[in-house]
């Protein structure tokens, strides 16, 4: 045989062996994209399902809200008439700033649910029903209470909190309360993201796991922007609370996902506090004695914690 001819045929059978290679290369990418539009027209309840994620039912009508914005609180003579007016404490205010020693402290049983802790609490306090219980916070034993705007909790925001804190007796001995002004909508209305979409903006981010149930989705407020003349901007938000003691949250407007630590949350309040607390001039006494507080609390949460 000729080389000329063994040349041919050598090309014949890698052109047989490319053509084959290609139409193999083309089936497999048909599997993909099959698989890959399967997957896109899943909904969100199907995938959730495929990993045995378990969501609660869920308000499907749309809603319509503006973002509202919120001034610092200025107490009024009277206001300021009924802090002084409080029953077994010492108190001092600091512009929108109170903070109070209780005379006797308060016993909060270990086992006491959570409708018990906050009908002590706000039997305490001034605004009392501006606020709402959100958690007892077993490693540094502080209560913690969001202040209320239009109904709804106003998440994490350190001029509208009550933080209670506890000895190892867990009796109350002192707290500070911030107090947010007036709430106003800042302009038209917005259409909200639906529950469901919230959480599969959370499944998308990797915060859901196989096997974890939604057990409970709420509304409330986040601060998205403060202003230089101290109004601050807050954005509707989705709360996704997790096995129900893992909460998420999710811009009801724009669709992100954000966290908040709680840990973080009060050490930088707590540092906040210390700040306004040195700012008292007509108390020297009660404020050599929450600052001493407070530090201890501060050292506490550096360390860890309680053991």
């Amino acid at each position: 045989m000729q080389w000329s001819q063994i040349k041919t045929l050598f090309i014949l059978s890698f052109l047989i062996l490319d053509i084959y290679l290609f139409i193999q290369f083309l089936e497999k990418q048909d599997q993909v994209n099959v698989g890959v539009l399967e997957h896109e027209e899943s909904t969100i309840e199907q995938r959730l399902e495929d990993e045995n994620i378990t969501i609660p039912k869920l308000p499907e009508e749309e809603v319509n809200e503006p973002f509202i914005s919120v001034s610092q609180k200025i107490f009024t003579d009277k206001e300021l008439k009924l802090v002084e007016r409080l029953k077994n404490q010492k108190t001092a205010v600091v512009n929108n700033f109170i903070v109070s020693l209780f005379n006797k402290p308060i016993k909060i049983s270990k086992n006491e649910t959570m409708e018990g802790i906050e009908s002590i609490v706000k039997a305490s306090v001034v605004f009392p029903e501006e606020y709402i219980f959100w958690d007892w916070n077993q490693e540094m034993n502080i209560l913690i209470f969001f202040q209320d705007k239009m109904g709804r909790p106003v998440f994490f925001n350190q001029n509208g909190v009550i933080l209670v804190f506890l000895n190892d007796d867990n009796e109350m001995i002192f707290y500070t309360q911030t107090v947010l002004g007036d709430a106003d909508a800042r302009e038209d209305e917005k259409n909200l993201i639906t529950p469901i979409k919230a959480i599969e903006t959370l499944y998308q981010a990797n915060e859901l796991r196989p096997g974890d149930e939604v057990t409970k989705v709420d509304m409330g407020f986040h601060t998205r922007v403060p202003l230089a003349n101290g109004v601050q901007v807050f954005v509707p938000a989705w709360k996704v609370t997790v096995n129900e003691n893992r909460n998420y949250f999710v811009n009801a407007i724009e669709g992100w996902n954000f966290s908040s630590n709680e840990i973080n949350f009060l050490k930088e309040s707590i540092k906040h506090d210390i700040e306004r607390v040195q700012s008292i001039t007509d108390n020297e006494k009660l404020k050599i004695q929450i600052l001493s507080l407070l530090n201890d609390k501060l050292d506490l949460i550096n360390r860890g914690g309680r053991e």
